[in-house]
C-alpha cells in the first residue's frame, strides 16, 4: 500500500503535460529546436486553416490532438507570457488568457502591412 499523501494527478493535470510534451517533441523532431517561434499559433491555427507542404496531414491530426488536450487540461502552453513570471519558457496559460493573446496577435496581424507583394 502506498503511504503517499501526494494527491494523484487529475485528468487535467496528466493532459497539461502531455501537451507540453507533445509540443516539445514536435519542435524537437522537426526543427531540431526546443521551441520553433510561434509554435504555439501555428499549432493552433492548422485545426483551423489548415497546413501546407510536407507533412501537412500530420500537422492537421498533430493540431486536432493538441487541443483536444487543451480542452482538458484547461489552457494552452505559449514560449512566454506577461500574465505569467517564468526564467525560462514555456509556460502553461489558462484558456482565456490563450483566446486573448490569441486575438491580439490576430489583431496585430491584420493591421500591419503584408509581407508578400
Amino acid at each position: 500500500m502506498n503511504d503517499s499523501t501526494e494527491p494523484s494527478p487529475t485528468r487535467a493535470d496528466l493532459a497539461r503535460e502531455l501537451l507540453r510534451y507533445k509540443m516539445l517533441e514536435y519542435s524537437e523532431d522537426f526543427a531540431c529546436a526546443t521551441w520553433l517561434v510561434d509554435l504555439e499559433f501555428d499549432v493552433w491555427k492548422w485545426c483551423d486553416e489548415g497546413s501546407s507542404g510536407v507533412g501537412k496531414e500530420y500537422n492537421i491530426r498533430f493540431s486536432r490532438e493538441c487541443r483536444a488536450l487543451a480542452e482538458i487540461a484547461g489552457g494552452w502552453w505559449v514560449y512566454e507570457d506577461e500574465t505569467v513570471p517564468s526564467d525560462d519558457g514555456p509556460v502553461f496559460i489558462p484558456m482565456a488568457r490563450w483566446l486573448e493573446k490569441l486575438a491580439e496577435r490576430t489583431r496585430r496581424v491584420k493591421s500591419s502591412p503584408s509581407r508578400h507583394p
